[in-house]
């Protein structure tokens, strides 16, 4: 994906980002961000906002990818072969936006009704506690709850497309 910052015909890369991957287009106001563009993307509860070369997309709490099936998306053969190419789609689809690539299990969380009731029955408030903890307290079945991932960056129309087909899918 090229880099958008400061370009101004920004909507007609985005539109056809959306297009190709299938994404319903959504226009509206144009926003004063560093990437000027008035058009961005919804396909059933997510929201997709183009950055400066890659996508932010995002859903409520308890409307993410389940942490199975963000497993399976992360962990699925990235199909171009070659020594630059990533190895998984996890390397162009990441969770949390992390830079690093983390899987879905270091950083899926429950949705927010379940982590109060934890807090309720614990007294410990969750609010006060970080994502990584959380997440933590999770694998090692402290907080046991289904498990979402509600964020992510997607570098590239590949990723964006594997994405749009994995959520058609559910």
């Amino acid at each position: 994906m090229i880099n958008l910052a400061g370009v101004k015909e920004a909507d007609e890369h985005i539109q056809e980002e959306l297009y190709s991957a299938g994404i319903e287009i959504v226009r509206g106001e144009l926003s004063k961000s560093e990437v000027p563009h008035s058009i961005t993307g919804k396909l059933g509860d997510w929201k997709f906002n183009r950055a400066w070369y890659y996508w932010t997309t995002s859903a409520q709490s308890g409307k993410g990818l389940p942490l199975e099936i963000a497993t399976m998306m992360h962990e699925r053969e990235y199909p171009i072969i070659g020594e630059k190419q990533p190895k998984n789609y996890g390397q162009v689809i990441r969770v949390a936006g992390h830079c690093n690539c983390p899987h879905p299990r270091e950083l899926a969380l429950p949705n927010n009704e379940s982590l109060d009731k934890w807090s309720k029955e614990t007294g410990i408030d969750w609010m006060q506690i970080s994502y990584g903890e959380l997440a933590k307290l999770c694998n090692n079945g402290t907080i046991q709850a289904s498990r979402f991932v509600n964020y992510y960056h997607i570098d590239n129309q590949l990723g964006l497309n594997e994405f749009a087909r994995v959520l058609r899918g559910i």
